[in-house]
């Protein structure tokens, strides 16, 4: 704009410079521009003409122009006169040797380019900073500590929400692969302990079991547990208990027998059994193939591959007779599907749920008892203390690592 404004007064000078010493062209060659005219002059300002000695008046083409803006006077040769009215001016108005001084529209240029400079000039003091705004570097410590303080509770939202999806994918991750305690045991667990499985891997039946992580190798199922505080839980429990499980997983309980057909099923396994007398005496017996049957064929039972200390209670070493479990469905109190004619083993012994035959060599599951108690049906292993009680008993499954 301040360029355009420049240009503009520049080229007005040029044109009135250029004006005073041009012709006007009024049709006749005898007619001059004798002195120049104040461009600010008005139409009622405009020079007569005279009519001539014919008694006609030049027509507008022969002014072309204009005289407004040519001249201030005009000598007409003999054939016409023409009378130039001087015309006053007030002290503010310009003249045209006003307009052609360049120093002047310079001085002029200069002023006006400072005003516009003036205008367009941002404040400084704006973009700079106020210092009154801190009193001190106290001020300023406390801003900082704040802003380090809201980043470090932001911090540790974010750390809580990334703890929480981890959490979440190690849950799903579990449901998804963790069957049972030698799953756990891959996946890097090595303390035994209780733990949550899943049993059908959509989290509806979450199951607490106890996991060995240290005997022979670990990654051990605990199935079946009875401790010296047996006494805390009754084993004298009809179908329904034993099919779901029953107990403290933390001392003494029976996983049930639906858990025991889902594992069994769904891997091939393998079966220790780790007993103790009021000695403190041990015995184990080890069988490298287990598995049951369904609740509709009576969860019947598939033993074999025997090794241990204790002697062969379950399997009799293959030599079968009225005692073994193997091949045996499983009876309580309320259900008897034992070989015997006579009795229910389980309802006449009162000795709990088990593979009865006819009756057993075996019965883990029977009612806790001390020496000298009662006529020693209880806590049986008879291959090892035939008749004597037991003092403690454990069940324990895993995928099997001699199939």
């Amino acid at each position: 704009m301040k360029l355009a404004k420049m240009q503009f007064v520049y080229l007005l000078v040029l044109i009135l410079a250029y004006c005073d010493s041009r012709t006007v062209d009024v049709g006749r060659e005898d007619i001059e521009v004798i002195a120049g005219v104040s461009p600010l002059l008005g139409p009622k300002n405009l020079p007569l003409l005279k009519e001539s000695e014919g008694g006609l008046s030049p027509g507008i083409n022969d002014i072309q122009g204009g005289l407004m803006d040519k001249a201030d006077g005009i000598v007409v040769d003999k054939a016409y006169e023409v009378e130039i009215k001087n015309v006053a001016t007030t002290e503010n108005t310009p003249t045209v040797s006003e307009f052609n001084d360049i120093d002047s529209l310079d001085a002029v240029a200069e002023e006006k380019e400072e005003e516009k400079a003036e205008v367009d000039e941002p404040d400084e003091a704006e973009d700079e900073f106020d210092p009154d705004i801190f009193e001190g570097e106290g001020d300023l410590l406390l801003v900082m500590r704040r802003m380090y303080e809201a980043l470090t509770s932001r911090l540790n939202l974010l750390k809580g929400r990334v703890s929480t999806v981890e959490q979440t994918t190690s849950d799903i991750l579990a449901r998804l692969t963790d069957l049972d305690c030698s799953d756990l045991q891959t996946r890097g667990q090595k303390e035994s302990g209780v733990y949550t499985l899943h049993m059908d891997h959509n989290g509806k039946r979450p199951v607490s079991v106890a996991c060995d992580m240290e005997t022979d190798g670990g990654g051990w199922t605990v199935i079946q547990k009875r401790t010296s505080q047996t006494k805390d839980v009754d084993f004298n429990r009809g179908w329904f208990d034993y099919k779901m499980g029953f107990g403290n997983v933390s001392s003494d309980y029976w996983i049930g027998l639906e858990n025991i057909y889902i594992w069994t099923n769904t891997r091939h396994y393998e079966l220790r059994i780790d007993l103790s007398d009021f000695a403190g005496v041990t015995a184990y017996a080890h069988y490298d193939h287990f598995y049951i049957e369904s609740e509709d064929r009576g969860y019947r039972l598939h033993i074999s591959g025997y090794s241990g200390t204790s002697g062969d209670s379950m399997g009799n070493e293959g030599k079968l007779d009225n005692f073994t479990a193997d091949g045996m469905l499983f009876t309580t109190h309320d259900e008897d599907h034992d070989t015997s004619h006579e009795i229910n083993c389980a309802k006449y012994w009162k000795i709990g749920g088990w593979w009865f035959n006819r009756c057993s060599w075996a019965n883990l599951n029977g009612p806790y008892r001390e020496p000298g108690e009662g006529d020693g049906i209880g806590i049986n292993w008879h291959m090892w203390r035939n008749k004597e009680y037991l003092r403690t008993s454990q069940m324990m499954i895993r995928p099997t690592r001699n199939f």
